[in-house]
């Protein structure tokens, strides 16, 4: 392999992007996927040994995998297309724990875990679908992992067998495939991002979640000025469609560190340096029956949840988005969000609860946390009747829980790029709120955005409706 460690760490015009489109023919790019492959191999190599470059000598002197001896490395290489075999042949063996989520390469022929796929490679003796990199064991039994289509030519991550039926049958959820070099170039965006960090575990860490070599931080800096940006950009939306008389003259941040010391806001979390950096909307409602808090002595008073007993590594959830008048009896869904299961909280079911824009509560050690995150909670059951199959949609393709208050907008438990059950990113919401102004769904009048909350209802209201109140699958 003729390279140089400048080469190797050299991709920029191979990442995937709105510029940079991945190949949309139908083959694997894998020269491309090689290069971002041996990107996060030489990363991962340099965290692991302190260095700032990687040792291409060394990583020569890796086996890589089909000169590794094993009796049935030819039967697999035939059962493989070229482009594939190709791949193989131009990447670095990684060492374990080659991401957060995957242990190493694995190249496995699965077409067992997928046993109602035709497989029209049948004839060629090839199989349909390969585990390129198996998740890792820490993460459950029954573990898949990155599967190639090599009928479509394209991959996803069902981390275990469990998370399968998001993705097949293939042909109805085609959301969930996507070229191999997208995955690899989210996987490097988050290291990039500071989201996934390489380094050695931190001994007693309550801030983060390690797995081998890699650790996932609950939040990175970058998002907060990326969701800061997002949500002025959304703010700014809003107010270019209102007459300038109507708009508050106001510029200073949401909040200062004393309003949410008075509102009980943990110190150092995600929520609290997003309030105090991002500027305050100049008009009164900021979605259909959610209001700015303007007044910071409501807003503390009406935080129900950051004033209970919590433990070290809890991070409670802040009422940012109030629905005046609108409140909902605690019921066991939002018990089980609200308390994140501590043995300290005591939350009784059928206390009234304030409805309106929450951010998302979590254990910052937990796998897979985003403290970025965040739960509208509603006044009412979204998919009332269980036997309806129209309605409202998370991002993974799933019907919204019959009966949930908390579901709209989130990702649902499948991730195609790693991961399962956290929280949907505030930054998204954002965006996906800028684009149903944009596009007229929702109207802007003298107060900002009109209409009340039960404007979310449109989500159920069948005709594909839901997909107004649904955001595409993202990391």
């Amino acid at each position: 392999m003729s390279i140089t460690p400048e080469r190797i760490l050299d991709i920029e015009d191979a990442l995937v992007s709105d510029e940079n489109p991945a190949r949309d023919d139908d083959t694997l790019d894998y020269e491309r996927c090689a290069r971002l492959h041996n990107y996060l191999v030489a990363y991962g190599w340099m965290a692991r040994h302190g260095r700032d470059t990687p040792d291409l000598d060394a990583l020569g002197r890796e086996r890589w995998f089909f000169r590794q001896p094993a009796a049935d490395i030819d039967a697999i290489r035939a059962r493989l297309d070229s482009p594939l075999s190709s791949f193989l042949d131009s990447i670095y063996d990684p060492e374990p724990s080659f991401f957060y989520w995957v242990n190493g390469l694995e190249m496995r022929l699965c077409d067992e875990s997928f046993p109602c796929e035709e497989n029209e490679l049948e004839d060629e003796g090839k199989e349909r679908f390969v585990v390129i990199y198996d998740t890792v064991p820490e993460l459950g039994s029954h573990c898949l992992g990155v599967v190639y289509d090599q009928q479509l030519n394209r991959a996803s991550f069902p981390m275990t067998l469990e998370n399968s039926e998001s993705v097949e049958p293939v042909d109805e959820h085609e959301e969930m495939w996507f070229p191999l070099e997208t995955i690899l170039t989210h996987w490097i965006y988050m290291i990039r991002l500071g989201k996934v960090d390489p380094g050695l575990p931190e001994c007693n860490s309550t801030s983060r979640s390690q797995i081998g070599l890699w650790s996932w931080l609950p939040y990175c800096n970058a998002q907060i000025d990326s969701t800061v940006a997002a949500m002025e950009h959304y703010s700014a939306t809003v107010e270019s469609r209102m007459s300038s008389d109507s708009l508050f003259p106001i510029s200073a941040p949401l909040f200062t560190d004393s309003d949410l010391d008075a509102a009980s806001v943990p110190k150092d979390c995600f929520i609290r340096k997003f309030l105090t950096s991002v500027k305050t909307p100049r008009f009164k409602f900021i979605a259909p029956g959610l209001q700015v808090p303007h007044d910071k002595e409501e807003f503390a008073r009406l935080q129900r949840f950051t004033i209970l007993p919590y433990e070290e590594d809890c991070v409670p959830a802040v009422l940012l988005f109030l629905a005046p008048d609108r409140t909902v009896n605690l019921n066991l869904e939002m018990k089980h969000l609200f308390s994140q299961e501590s043995e300290n909280v005591t939350l009784n079911e059928g206390d009234p609860i304030p409805t309106g824009l929450y951010s998302e509560p979590l254990l910052r050690n937990y796998h897979d946390t985003e403290e970025a995150g965040f739960r509208l909670l509603l006044p009412f059951a979204l998919r009332p009747d269980s036997r309806d199959n129209e309605g409202a949609r998370m991002s993974d393709g799933r019907l919204v829980e019959s009966g949930s208050f908390t579901e709209l907008f989130q990702h649902g438990w499948f991730h195609p790029f790693g991961g399962e059950r956290r929280s949907q990113r505030l930054e998204r919401l954002f965006e996906r709120w800028t684009e149903l102004i944009e596009s007229g769904v929702w109207t802007v009048g003298e107060n900002g955005v009109e209409g009340g909350i039960d404007k979310f209802r449109d989500a159920d209201n069948g005709n594909g409706a839901w997909r107004h109140y649904w955001i595409a699958p993202d990391w």
